[in-house]
């Protein structure tokens, strides 16, 4: 096998040893006669790596080969080296493999040898992601989507950009002041990304029907809609376990902001938490109900503060990445994290488990529980 030092590790060579720097960690390797830091500056994925531990063991009479083996298998149990002959196969344009290749150097940091890290981009590329909402949330999510190079996007909205939205709404501009929300975001996005394949929607959502019809088919729903406020989870939460479409969502809170996913027939749903929430205090209890029953709200537009927007953009979208790739599991399952500006502290909220006699996600615990879907 051949193999190379990954380009995200920093080779060191101090007083009896190599240090090998990587994502804020130390590795140190002792090396009182030089062979270890030969033998790692030597890992440049052209000669199989059995045939240089002959070599630079025949340079070091004092050093057994199986020292350098030893060595050479730590590196590849801990990840720190790759082979090339991964890489070979791609669906991955030239194109792509340039402008995404931070990415692909990131997904391989995480890469055991003979995995192939451009496996996670390819799954970026071909995803189809719904996002729901073209405004503070939803323009910050799509351009880290784009960037991150999803090809494939749904996205909706129904409102028109005001001067007071371009405090946080990164995709519109002054001229554009009085536009579609969705259609300028559509076309400021093929402006950053002419590839992308995107499919837009000027409606208002009104039932979970409506949001089953829109985000059926796809990978993954990103919901950052906020109208109507009492109603809007409960559809999400429906349409998404019926389609059994992983989702997730969040939103801003004065100077808080939250957010959760939901993986059907893996995770408790938005309907499992409600529950939890409300069993777990009567006073959540009494005022959810009465709010769903009064459709009470702000009663003027809620503050938004684009430092909030942007943290809570980059873990919705972070938790994405891991659902679509599979590079990690996934983190905002069963529990509700919150980010606060009073000290910057990113912490849980509320936790829940899947209810199995919960009335939207209930059949699915069943089905995990019964005896066919052991056997299969």
């Amino acid at each position: 096998m051949k193999l190379c030092l990954k380009p995200t590790i920093i080779p060191f060579k101090l007083d009896g040893q190599v240090v090998l720097r990587f994502n804020g960690q130390y590795a140190k390797i002792p090396d009182p006669h030089g062979a270890v830091w030969e033998f790692a500056k030597a890992l440049d994925g052209r000669t199989p790596y059995e045939e240089l531990i002959t070599q630079v063991a025949g340079r070091y009479p004092a050093v057994d080969q199986d020292e350098i083996r030893s060595v050479a298998q730590d590196l590849i149990k801990y990840r720190l080296v790759e082979s090339p002959d991964a890489f070979e196969t791609t669906s991955l344009s030239d194109h792509d493999r340039i402008r995404f290749s931070r990415n692909i150097d990131f997904f391989g940091s995480m890469a055991a040898v003979g995995e192939n890290k451009f496996t996670h981009q390819e799954k970026l590329r071909t995803a189809r992601v719904c996002v729901l909402g073209c405004g503070g949330l939803g323009t910050h999510i799509l351009f880290d989507l784009v960037a991150l190079g999803v090809h494939h996007l749904t996205i909706l909205d129904f409102d028109t950009i005001e001067l007071s939205n371009l405090n946080r709404q990164i995709l519109y501009k002054e001229t554009d002041v009085g536009m579609p929300k969705v259609a300028t975001a559509r076309r400021r996005l093929l402006e950053f990304n002419s590839h992308l394949d995107i499919t837009a929607h000027e409606t208002r959502l009104q039932s979970a029907q409506d949001v089953a019809g829109i985000v059926r088919g796809h990978d993954i729903v990103i919901c950052v809609a906020d109208k109507p406020a009492n109603y809007m989870a409960d559809w999400l939460n429906e349409a998404c376990v019926e389609q059994g479409v992983p989702f997730i969502s969040g939103g801003l809170d004065v100077r808080r902001s939250v957010f959760y996913s939901v993986v059907p027939g893996s995770s408790g749903c938005g309907a499992c938490w409600l529950t939890s929430a409300r069993n777990k205090s009567s006073l959540v209890n009494s005022v959810s109900t009465m709010a769903k029953q009064h459709d009470i709200t702000y009663e003027h537009p809620g503050p938004a503060l684009v430092t909030l927007v942007a943290v809570t953009a980059g873990m919705m979208v972070s938790e994405t990445v891991k659902i679509i790739t599979g590079c990690q599991p996934p983190q905002l399952t069963n529990k509700l994290k919150e980010f606060t500006f009073d000290d910057l502290d990113v912490s849980v909220a509320e936790v829940w488990q899947q209810n199995p006699d919960c009335t939207v996600c209930g059949h699915l615990a069943d089905a995990q529980r019964s005896p066919q879907a052991e056997t299969v």
